[in-house]
């Protein structure tokens, strides 16, 4: 009779000894019991390490913290979402979002960047993270205080107006705004927010006479816009499809370079006569001083989700598109950003207000 290697491993024989070796009709000599009994162990625990991702760190933290600074419901909190799920999966730990909204996003970076440099951190950023430091005086250092992770996604922008607007074009809407000084209202992000920046640079190109109403994230100023409290508002498609679907708002170009798939039927800035184009991205940072097997660990991972069929469906679903990059271009491009919305800050005279 013949026990198969799981069987005598739930049977616990390899514990046995001598008595044992009777006891299973001494068909097995000890020296080959043994060797038997090792190659047991190690099929084991080579059953075990699959279990964890490959290269797993030490002392790797059971739960890992993603802070969204942002309220729900913007672009930057469903990214965090979809990667937080899959991170959850390849990472075998408990990865949970946490918003912190305000400060156009500064608040939460702050937390972060004054967090533990346990691997336990991170920071999720989009360009808003580029554009604060040009306008806004920050408790942290944008390049001091991180190291970058991973990039994970870009994402088209969008104008979009409330759909009880009487317009249906760029042109009408800049014009309507002058026939109506004071009374079009935009919903933005928050101060310093890549959706200022954006709306500021439209006016300061157009002319238009737009007021600025700033939230605490993207989400709740489409809440607002949906519900005509405020005209216009811009921003990341991927936030707008589900007020698109229901009929509560009209796109009116879209701030790409390029047309998107997705509504092939609204033109470009360009298209539309707007020299301008702005685009977002999302990806993630740790606090200064995070071992750097941890920030690898994570970064390999993160672009191994992106490559899976569910984030890139995920991404194109939502207008979008996974963007993964190694860690040296996407510190190249956090610098690079951060130098032009300086620059940009500098020339339009947009103001922390």
């Amino acid at each position: 009779m013949f026990l198969s290697m799981k069987r005598i491993g739930s049977l616990g024989l390899c514990d046995v000894g001598v008595k044992g070796l009777v006891a299973i009709g001494g068909l097995v000599a000890w020296a080959g019991f043994l060797g038997f009994c090792g190659l047991f162990a190690a099929q084991a625990q080579d059953n075990g390490a699959h279990n964890m991702p490959i290269n797993t760190p030490s002392n790797a933290p059971k739960s890992i913290r993603i802070v969204v600074p942002f309220a729900p419901g913007g672009s930057n909190d469903i990214v965090g979402r979809s990667m937080a799920q899959q991170l959850s999966v390849r990472l075998k730990r408990n990865v949970f979002i946490e918003n912190k909204p305000g400060a156009g996003g500064s608040m939460g970076a702050d937390l972060v960047a004054h967090a533990e440099p346990d691997g336990a951190n991170l920071l999720l950023i989009s360009s808003t993270f580029t554009m604060n430091a040009s306008i806004m005086k920050l408790n942290y250092d944008p390049v001091q205080s991180f190291v970058p992770v991973a990039m994970m996604g870009l994402g088209p922008s969008v104008i979009a107006v409330s759909s009880t607007l009487p317009i249906n074009t760029i042109k009408e809407f800049v014009a309507y705004s002058k026939k109506n000084p004071g009374q079009i209202y935009f919903g933005s992000a928050g101060v310093a927010s890549f959706q200022h920046f954006a709306i500021e640079l439209f006016k300061y190109k157009t002319g238009a006479d737009i007021t600025l109403v700033h939230y605490k994230g993207g989400g709740p100023a489409l809440v607002d816009l949906a519900a005509g409290h405020v005209q216009v508002a811009l921003g990341s498609l991927i936030q707008m499809q589900n007020f698109l679907r229901a009929g509560k708002i009209k796109l009116l170009a879209v701030a790409g370079p390029k047309r998107v798939d997705l509504i092939p039927q609204v033109p470009t800035l360009k298209e539309s006569g707007v020299d301008l184009e702005v685009n977002n991205w999302w990806g993630l940072l740790a606090p200064s001083g995070t071992p750097q097997t941890y920030v690898d660990w994570v970064h390999r991972e993160v672009n191994a989700a992106l490559s899976s069929p569910e984030m890139v469906k995920r991404f194109q679903a939502e207008g979008a598109e996974a963007w993964p990059m190694s860690r040296s271009d996407f510190e190249h491009l956090l610098s690079e950003d951060s130098a032009k919305w300086a620059q940009l800050a500098k020339q339009t005279g947009i103001k922390a207000e």
